[in-house]
């Protein structure tokens, strides 16, 4: 069984997803321009109508026709060039042009504030530098989230698929079962038959007893070898499921209930806070420097600490309250801020309101966001183990599919060539031996016919006893082989609950033994058997044989174990060689 996704070392996991969500093309969307629209709208409020103390409407049309650039850099980016190929990541280059959208927009501000009379100052190079960093913020804040969203909505199409194909699966395999053995069993009638039909026919008179030779000969060499060869190289296929249900939609809100501790970043969420503050603490020439960045940083850090670590760790809250109680507990880390802008930094009113705005505006936003992006990710952490579970389930029922495929192809064709080969052969000898062929004689061939006719129409009985089978496997390469056989009891009830896998144990270790002899020279071969889980074994064949040798081609033994096996594997040196299997059993 493959793996849902490539194994990721989980100190490297957040850091592949943050590269994956800002690499991915989907980031660029309408939601990214809305998103940036509404942030920098208050932003061009805050540093430019409250800053010159302005608030004209014009200020309104200055800011719209501000994102005509930015709107204009997106489109082009998204459609000349991301849609061409949009299965490539382009981290560096995804906020290169974030920033150069975000510049430009500011730069736009800039210029109609100033032929339209509302803006005087020439501050190009801060207002490019402050619009570049703000883009690539937004860029990635937006891109964290809507990557969150993308996950969330495909782990949960998949699930859904899973579930949908595991739930088919089941209602479907035992009508296939039948279906597939019954065909098996019909073709094999209609070849063998009919010959049987017209060899007894010939044999009415004595005169077409050499027709009756040659067509029992052609029966044998034409008809039964080739189509136990046939049987023999058929491999049962797994189990495949089509024309799923239609998924009905599936959105993207949170989860319904989840913990909030750990869904807090405090980190992030006060960079971000400060991020907003600190270049207008320099623009201002805040009275301590970089004492002041980091004082807020600190105020900020310590009131979202204080309440992440009051939180319970295992507790859910619902939506609602998680998401009101961060943004009251987010308004009042930046309160705080703002207090301590008022009380120690002395700016004038316009000033302090501008900053009170940044640091109210940094302080809801990243908490918020990084909440939601955080549920997200744990609900479709949760979400994929569910999906690998489906699909080991899947798995295993596709393996005892296999399984119930396997053991009666095997057993008709140990029909075919015992019972059926066997008769036909003992008749065509008969014929070939007497020279004068006598009533008698012919009386032997029929009943030679008729067991061979019996045995193909018979009915396979589920008949085997495991004891007996290892016990003779013992007997076979005893003085050869030492085969020493440890059966556990849990292994022992599902076994005699289930006669496919007791037919595949027995051959799983009939086919381990003898490798192990003829191709390793082994002397010693210890068989383990327990129950590793409700509904799977655990085969282990250890043996002091040779090492095995592996080429390009696999042998029966190993498609064999490919077909019914859930997952198995052969290693180890010279005199210690070791295989191990996993086979579903069911319940």
């Amino acid at each position: 069984m493959q793996a849902l996704d490539s194994v990721v070392s989980p100190r490297k996991e957040p850091l592949q997803r943050t590269l994956r969500y800002l690499g991915a093309s989907s980031a660029w969307s309408i939601g990214l321009f809305l998103f940036s629209f509404y942030i920098l709208v208050t932003i061009s409020f805050l540093t430019d109508a409250v800053r010159v103390q302005q608030f004209e409407s014009l200020w309104f049309l200055v800011s719209g026709a501000g994102f005509v650039p930015p709107l204009v850099i997106g489109l082009t980016y998204k459609f000349l060039y991301l849609d061409r190929r949009p299965e490539k990541r382009r981290v560096l280059l995804n906020l290169f042009v974030a920033g150069c959208a975000g510049a430009s927009r500011n730069l736009s501000v800039g210029y109609f504030a100033l032929i339209s009379g509302l803006e005087e100052s020439n501050l190009w190079l801060f207002r490019f530098v402050g619009g570049f960093v703000i883009g690539m913020a937004l860029y990635f804040v937006w891109a964290l989230s809507s990557g969150s969203k993308i996950d969330y909505l495909s782990s949960l199409r998949q699930l859904a698929e899973t579930q949908s194909s595991l739930a088919k699966t089941r209602l479907q395999i035992p009508d296939k079962l039948l279906v597939t053995n019954e065909r098996l069993q019909d073709r094999t009638r209609q070849a063998v038959l009919p010959q049987i039909a017209a060899i007894r026919e010939l044999l009415g008179d004595t005169a077409n007893v050499g027709l009756a030779l040659d067509k029992l000969r052609d029966t044998i060499t034409q008809q039964i070898r080739p189509m136990m060869t046939k049987l023999a190289s058929e491999q049962p296929k797994p189990f495949e499921v089509r024309n799923l249900r239609a998924l009905r939609k599936v959105e993207t809100s949170l989860p319904d209930r989840f913990t909030l501790r750990d869904k807090i970043q405090v980190t992030w969420s006060s960079i971000l806070e400060l991020f907003g503050i600190v270049f207008w603490l320099v623009v201002f020439q805040s009275k301590n420097g970089l004492l002041d960045s980091v004082a807020l940083f600190a105020i900020y850090f310590t009131i979202l600490s204080i309440f992440k670590l009051s939180l319970p760790k295992k507790k859910k809250f619902k939506r609602t309250t998680a998401l009101f109680i961060t943004a009251l507990v987010s308004l009042a880390a930046s309160t705080a801020n703002v207090m301590y802008i008022y009380f120690f930094l002395a700016f004038d009113f316009s000033e302090l309101l501008m900053l009170s705005g940044f640091a109210i505006l940094g302080g809801l936003i990243g908490p918020l966001v990084f909440l939601q992006t955080n549920a997200r990710i744990s609900k479709r952490l949760e979400i994929e183990q569910d999906i690998r579970a489906d699909l080991l389930e899947l798995a295993k029922e596709n393996s005892l599919f296999a399984q119930r495929l396997w053991v009666f192809r095997k057993r008709w064709l140990l029909v075919l060539h015992g019972s059926v080969q066997s008769s036909l052969t003992a008749a065509l000898t008969r014929l070939q031996g007497d020279k004068n062929i006598d009533s008698v004689t012919i009386e032997l061939v029929k009943q030679d016919l008729m067991r061979a006719e019996s045995a193909v129409q018979a009915n396979l009985k589920d008949e085997l006893d495991l004891d007996a089978g290892l016990k003779g496997l013992q007997d076979v390469w005893s003085g050869i082989c030492n085969v020493s056989i440890s059966l556990s009891e849990r292994a022992r009830r599902a076994l005699d609950r289930s006669f496919d896998s007791a037919f595949c144990v027995n051959e799983i270790i009939k086919e381990a033994v003898s490798n192990a002899v003829r191709h390793g020279e082994a002397t010693e071969a210890k068989v383990s058997i327990d129950r590793i889980e409700d509904d799977l074994l655990r085969i282990e064949v250890n043996n002091n044989g040779s090492a095995p040798r592996f080429g390009n081609e696999k042998g029966i033994g190993s498609e064999m174990m490919d077909e019914i096996c859930l997952t198995w594997s052969l290693t180890g040196e010279n005199k210690d060689v070791l295989l191990v299997a996993d086979l579903p059993v069911k319940l």
